[in-house]
């Protein structure tokens, strides 16, 4: 495993850019000291990163508008502010973890199909498929799929949108997400690289929740998945998003981009507002994108670091913030 630095993952040898990055343990400075103020953080930051890009979900990244507009544009029609499907299965999963005090996945998998039974604007079409499955009668959905289809068209990133809660609700108990997370991501998603994306975010995300240096953190992450499918990828895409690999092709959607640039946009170790844009500005499949490299910065500076302008016109805020706060007895149970 490579040596991991701020804004890059460097082998041996290599230098960083000069100016790609924040001088090495400056957000450290500015990290929330409160364990509970990096979980809520983690969570607002998610669904702040989801509403940024979804007005700019799918374009090539020459269609983005420079300087991105935040949080000024409506998405499907409806207000500024509005969150996608990566918020909304995040918020079941939030509540089911609070409700039952862990993950219960058959409870987890019952919230998700009576979300799909509300018609959301947006689903994605593996999920929308196995859930469908899982509504008729078919819990075991998420593998039927998968063998039909075949893995070229099956590692979309549908479960690591939304896992960011279980790696805060285990932030004192890493050990176990090894188990949960991969369960977590084959409700919906059976192919073993999006099983390796999940446990990479919430070990991350557990990690920094604890405090731990973002660069301890990565690291680590990578280091527990790497005999995993996909893991050799994914530390390459790390380094190589943005500066000689592209995110906003036909594969757009694919759960090592979206897993790459989320724990890339940590390393860089830039402000909420500056990591997100960027993200956006790649192009692809921007809100979730968005979504998982905010839940990794909103944790890294807390809710407390999250820009006050953007959660003003977030759309249904209190209401995640409670649900976010709600969780932090299970969170703090084992500190």
């Amino acid at each position: 495993m490579p040596l991991l630095t701020c804004g890059n993952v460097l082998s041996s040898g290599h230098s960083a850019t000069p100016g790609r990055c924040r001088a090495a343990g400056s957000i450290r400075k500015e990290m929330s000291d409160g364990w509970s103020d990096r979980a809520v953080g983690s969570v607002l930051g998610l669904a702040l990163g989801d509403a940024l890009g979804a007005p700019f979900e799918f374009r090539r990244a020459h269609e983005i508008p420079s300087p991105l507009p935040a949080f000024e544009h409506p998405w499907l029609g409806l207000p500024a502010g509005t969150t996608t499907d990566d918020t909304a299965m995040a918020r079941a999963l939030l509540v089911s973890l609070t409700e039952h005090d862990g993950l219960d996945q058959d409870d987890v998998l019952d919230r998700l199909v009576a979300w799909l039974a509300t018609d959301p604007p947006d689903v994605g079409s593996l999920t929308r498929s196995v859930l469908a499955r899982v509504r008729d009668g078919e819990r075991a959905a998420a593998r039927a799929v998968f063998q039909e289809r075949g893995p070229e068209v099956s590692a979309g990133n549908g479960s690591v949108m939304y896992c960011a809660p279980l790696g805060v609700a285990y932030a004192y108990r890493p050990d176990v997400l090894h188990e949960l997370a991969p369960a977590l991501s084959a409700l919906t998603h059976w192919d073993d690289r999006c099983r390796t994306a999940v446990t990479a975010i919430t070990l991350a995300i557990a990690s920094l929740v604890r405090g731990d240096r973002t660069v301890d953190a990565i690291q680590g992450a990578l280091v527990a998945v790497e005999d995993q499918a996909g893991a050799e990828e994914l530390e390459f895409l790390v380094e190589a998003i943005g500066e000689t690999r592209a995110i906003d092709g036909p594969d757009m959607g694919f759960c090592l981009f979206t897993s790459g640039v989320a724990l890339q946009s940590a390393l860089r170790e830039e402000d909420f507002e500056t990591a997100t844009r960027r993200v956006v500005s790649l192009g692809g499949d921007a809100d979730t994108n968005a979504a998982v490299a905010g839940a990794l910065v909103g944790t890294q500076v807390g809710r407390s670091g999250l820009p006050a302008s953007w959660l003003r016109r977030l759309q249904d805020r209190a209401a995640i913030e409670r649900e976010a706060e709600a969780l932090l007895p299970l969170t703090g149970r084992e500190r």
